[in-house]
């Protein structure tokens, strides 16, 4: 073999193998081969989820190979916790069980992908030291992963492998609550406000940063360097911050920043200048108070553009100072986070922001392989994986996947690999809250969006969606103030927000504003289905049997083929005698059965 036709590097490698399975396929063939091609489903999916390579599937063995430790140990984490799922709580003797061995060590890889070395060696030899159902991982391994996987570590001293020159020291890898619930529980010392509290908060709007020229380049740090600093503040529950989608309306738009601020109930406003020149980043930010225009401070910047992955931090800092806000505990922990420090990844990160405010499906495409390749370089972040799986969400809900049920699948894989970080920052949870919701587990779906909104106090689209979950729930009334506030922290907001106010006011016989809130989601998109259903009931409700059928006659034009059963089977509620009563409302109105 000459030296063209192979390359020698450090990767993670992944061996894992079924314990039994001659004595299975003897008892059961059918069944075993069924398991089999059951776990290989899993350890694929779990494998290209981590940004791993699956080398070879040979019989009932697999191998693959990882960049980083982290991906091979979370993925060996993530597909025992899968394959347990999928046994249904078979007896052991009857399901089918995979040890894992993961070593970090040199291979060597030929053109066509194979892989040979001590490193593929020694990672076998763990395997058949793990229990089955366990992960057995080197030293090495360990070492290389920190505290970044949901795992202890028990030591198992050193062994002796067959083949192997020098002993090898090992670990038993056993799951461990995440540990992402640690920022979770310290986020939950924010207290929930309600409407009223919030009005005594300072507000703050963060405008489209300025460039110096319409280079894409410049564009993207531009959208980057500011979506940083939206995100960092949106953790600060002592604030209440104007959403993207509000504010993004202001870019290139000929207002004073009096008119923007009255616009927006803004008390505060933040723009940004950004121009480079060479490898240097010029940064120039005012803070301005809204109804005077007086600007608070303003700050120059001139850095390497190395250097310029820590001008977020000083600028949150600045705001925090500024506008005198109380960090409650843990807040400090969360905003000052310094998640992405790789340039290249920040890099990626910046220009998948700026494709994905183009709310196009080719741009969520383009915004989506940026995300990944930040996950790929910054795997110790929570970030890249988080971003990931807002796209697949994106894809689902907003009509740009062919299989939205696959594209929830992987929303849900991408989600779950960010939930566990130390650095998470809750808009996984809401993907995963929703998902929840899908499912009809009530409970679940509670608690993971609580944990977004404890993590995200300042996060239009968590308050909203926590607040269309209680609505599902039997708990209107929190529905209702969940999303009033949501809508006060982005003036322009989807219009689902006024459908969920208007149902959830409708449930506490505030029938006015039910009927405010649905009148305005008409308004705002002209077609809407769900706005008018809600208009049949309080119609039906006050005694107006008969717009309520007029209602059911524009719903039949709009979408001939609406059905209230088809319709009740997508609604997650969790007391089916209030869906009841629901799709008897409907019905009476003379919407088709």
């Amino acid at each position: 073999m000459s030296a063209t036709e192979f390359r020698q590097r450090l990767v993670a490698i992944l061996a894992a193998d079924a314990a039994g399975y001659s004595g299975l396929m003897a008892a059961d063939e059918k069944r075993t081969v069924a398991a089999l091609d059951t776990a290989r489903s899993v350890f694929r999916s779990q494998i290209e989820s981590n940004r791993g390579r699956v080398i070879d599937m040979a019989g009932d063995s697999v191998l693959a190979i990882f960049e980083v430790a982290t991906g091979a140990v979370s993925a060996a984490l993530s597909i025992q916790q899968g394959l347990a799922a999928t046994s249904g709580g078979a007896p052991d003797g009857d399901c089918l069980r995979f040890r894992i061995g993961v070593h970090l060590g040199e291979i060597i890889e030929k053109t066509d992908g194979t892989v040979y070395g001590d490193g593929v060696n020694v990672a076998a030899r763990l395997q058949a030291l793990a229990d089955p159902g366990g992960i057995a991982v080197s030293d090495a391994v360990k070492g290389a992963v920190g505290i970044r996987v949901c795992a202890t570590f028990v030591d198992q001293g050193e062994e002796t492998l067959k083949n192997i020159p020098t002993a090898v020291r090992w670990h038993r890898a056993v799951p461990t609550q995440a540990q992402g619930r640690a920022a979770v529980l310290r986020a939950r010392s924010a207290v929930a406000r309600t409407a009223d509290e919030l009005s005594e908060l300072p507000s703050i709007a963060i405008l489209p940063f300025r460039t110096a020229t319409a280079d894409v380049e410049q564009v993207c740090f531009a959208d980057g360097l500011r979506t940083d600093v939206q995100w960092a503040l949106a953790k600060i529950a002592g604030l209440i911050l104007i959403g993207t989608p509000t504010t993004n309306t202001y870019r290139d738009k000929a207002v004073t920043p009096q008119e923007a601020a009255a616009q927006m109930s803004a008390r505060y406003l933040l723009e940004g200048f950004f121009q480079k020149s060479g490898d240097r980043a010029r940064i120039t930010v005012s803070l301005i108070e809204g109804s005077s225009a007086q600007v608070i401070w303003t700050e120059h910047y001139d850095r390497l553009l190395n250097e310029s992955l820590e001008v977020q931090d000083e600028i949150t800092e600045k705001i925090v100072t500024a506008l005198d806000v109380k960090l409650l505990s843990g807040d400090q922990a969360r905003v000052w986070r310094n998640a992405i420090r790789h340039p290249r990844a920040r890099e990626y990160f910046y220009r998948g922001i700026h494709e994905s405010m183009k709310g196009r499906k080719e741009a969520n495409v383009a915004a989506r392989e940026a995300f990944e390749q930040v996950a790929r370089l910054a795997p110790e972040s929570s970030i890249g994986p988080t971003a990931v799986a807002l796209t697949y969400w994106w894809d689902a809900f907003r009509g740009w996947s062919a299989t939205p049920e696959r594209s929830l699948e992987l929303a849900e894989q991408w989600a779950n690999r960010a939930i566990p970080m130390e650095d998470v920052d809750g808009q996984a949870h809401t993907v995963m809250a929703h998902i929840h919701l899908l499912r009809r587990e009530h409970d679940k779906a509670l608690e993971v969006a609580e944990d977004s909104v404890a993590l995200r106090p300042g996060c239009s689209t968590a308050n909203a969606h926590l607040g269309n979950i209680y609505y599902y729930c039997g708990r209107p009334a929190e529905a209702a103030d969940r999303v009033r506030q949501a809508m006060r922290l982005t003036p322009v907001h989807p219009t689902w927000f006024k459908v969920v106010l208007a149902a959830s006011c409708k449930e506490i016989r505030r029938w006015s504003e039910a009927s405010a809130a649905a009148d305005g989601a008409v308004r705002m998109k002209h077609d809407d289905i769900d706005a008018r259903l809600v208009q049949i009931e309080v119609c039906n409700a006050t005694g107006k049997e008969s717009h309520a059928r007029q209602l059911a006659q524009e719903i039949s034009a709009l979408r001939p083929d609406f059905s209230v059963a088809r319709w009740a089977e997508t609604q997650p509620y969790k007391d089916l005698g209030a869906l009841e009563r629901i799709t008897a409302s409907l019905l009476s109105a003379g919407l088709n059965r």
